[in-house]
């Protein structure tokens, strides 16, 4: 069995080159791995969510959203939309947004191509779901 000190720090090193690597695919396009994550949340709640419901999706502060957030407003990625709730800030996908999904989709299929060559599903899901017991461990929720 690996070392656990070793185990966590490799965990970290393959983190940080994933999240390198996919920033240097999504910079033609003016995005982060966090703002692409932002993006994806947006799409699979049909366009609209709140900040509060997205940080609770990323595990993020709010007031990280809240940056990311500025910055997608600010590249026209997503605008601010009508909320019945005052105190609730909702945004939606920009039709730029929109336009862009083609080549979002193609630079995220790049980078999972890229980092998951060589990789069975075997192994792909062996991993998933030691990830997702790892996670479940760290949040206190019981997997059983």
């Amino acid at each position: 069995m690996a070392n656990l000190n070793d185990l966590v720090h490799q965990f970290f090193q393959v983190s940080r080159a994933m999240t390198k690597d996919l920033n240097h695919r999504m910079a033609p396009l003016q995005l982060t791995q966090s703002q692409l994550g932002i993006i994806e949340y947006l799409l699979i709640k049909d366009g609209s969510s709140s900040l509060v419901d997205i940080a609770k999706y990323l595990s993020v502060e709010k007031s990280s959203v809240t940056r990311a957030v500025k910055h997608l407003e600010a590249h026209d990625f997503i605008e601010r939309a009508p909320s019945e709730d005052s105190r609730e800030r909702r945004i939606i996908l920009s039709s730029h947004a929109q336009d862009t999904q083609h080549d979002l989709k193609q630079a995220k299929k790049n980078f999972e191509a890229n980092t998951f060559k060589d990789i069975s599903e075997e192994e792909l899901d062996v991993a998933f779901q030691t990830l997702l017991k790892m996670l479940n461990n760290i949040n206190g929720v019981d997997s059983n």
